[in-house]
């Protein structure tokens, strides 16, 4: 695998971002520090003018980014099919009892509405097979129409468990525990001997695989930021099993040392896959690079 970044810059004003996804021509992403929705025209954004618009996702919370103390937590999104509809699911990472929520928004009437809630996620972090029995933290969630897979990030105990649910049953019940289908465990590279954790994945349904982000960061716990190493694609399949992962680097070949929080797939050319990525800056503006991953 090889990977070419074709655009790379800076979103003025906009930092700590969290997940990314579009649909119907549009550009959705969420930011861990932040109780709404930024969404903007796809076409726009690819011709490098952003104009976003702020959709609040919770009652009596400002257009503003919120202290780590505060902050919902929104780490994860993608797009799920339920009741024959896109929608966005929007998740928290549970790493904290107010972070304990995770949302659907539908862009076609525009409605955030509940999706998981404290028992739900109460059941994720007691799940031994998902956490490896560290704090629950989950950064990455993505869905293939029929399932429903939940990461966590599992760079502080190296335990990267993957949870997957039968998604028609967990949208007519809201109950993960009796919807949960399987459980996977994945392999992830190292960068100069420090863990990496998934930080965001989505499905290529036409090629059954799942593209995921890792990001490299040398903190001990799931609240602090810590130094960042740098990020890489990963290919997995759907037994979780690595296909494939290289680092993102600068022309010299070294590691690029940017937090990477989220991907979604654009387009599929003759020589590979176009994906969309974010950053999570910490503190700074957040990055939107667009990559081509040649896939052997």
């Amino acid at each position: 695998m090889k990977i070419n970044i074709l655009e790379r810059r800076a979103l003025k004003g906009i930092g700590a971002l969290s997940g990314v996804a579009t649909h119907a021509n549009t550009l959705y992403v969420v930011g861990d520090d932040a109780g709404y929705l930024l969404k903007t025209s796809l076409h726009q954004t690819l011709n490098q003018i952003i104009d976003f618009e702020k959709v609040p996702l919770l009652t009596h919370t400002p257009l503003t980014p919120l202290s780590k103390a505060e902050k919902p937590d929104f780490e994860s999104m993608t797009i799920v099919n339920v009741d024959g509809q896109a929608q966005l699911l929007i998740m928290g990472s549970g790493s904290k009892a107010n972070r304990k929520t995770a949302l659907l928004f539908n862009p076609l009437t525009q409605q955030v509405g509940p999706f998981l809630d404290t028992p739900n996620y109460d059941f994720l972090e007691s799940n031994q097979n998902l956490t490896g029995g560290a704090e629950l933290n989950i950064e990455a969630v993505c869905s293939d129409d029929q399932h429903l897979y939940i990461f966590q990030r599992g760079n502080i105990n190296r335990h990267h468990g993957v949870l997957v649910f039968d998604l028609k049953l967990l949208a007519d019940t809201h109950d993960l525990r009796s919807t949960l289908v399987s459980v996977l465990s994945l392999h992830l590279p190292d960068i100069d001997g420090s863990a990496s954790g998934i930080s965001d994945a989505c499905f290529l349904k036409h090629r059954s695989i799942i593209a995921a982000v890792a990001s490299v960061e040398q903190t001990i716990n799931t609240y602090d930021d810590g130094a960042v190493l740098g990020s890489l694609i990963v290919l997995l399949s759907t037994d979780g099993k690595t296909l494939d992962a290289q680092v993102i680097t600068d022309d010299q070949g070294h590691p690029t040392p940017i937090k990477v929080e989220g991907i979604t797939w654009l387009n599929t050319h003759p020589s590979g896959e176009e994906f969309l990525l974010v950053t999570d800056s910490d503190g700074g503006d957040s990055e939107l690079l667009r990559v081509l991953v040649v896939i052997d």
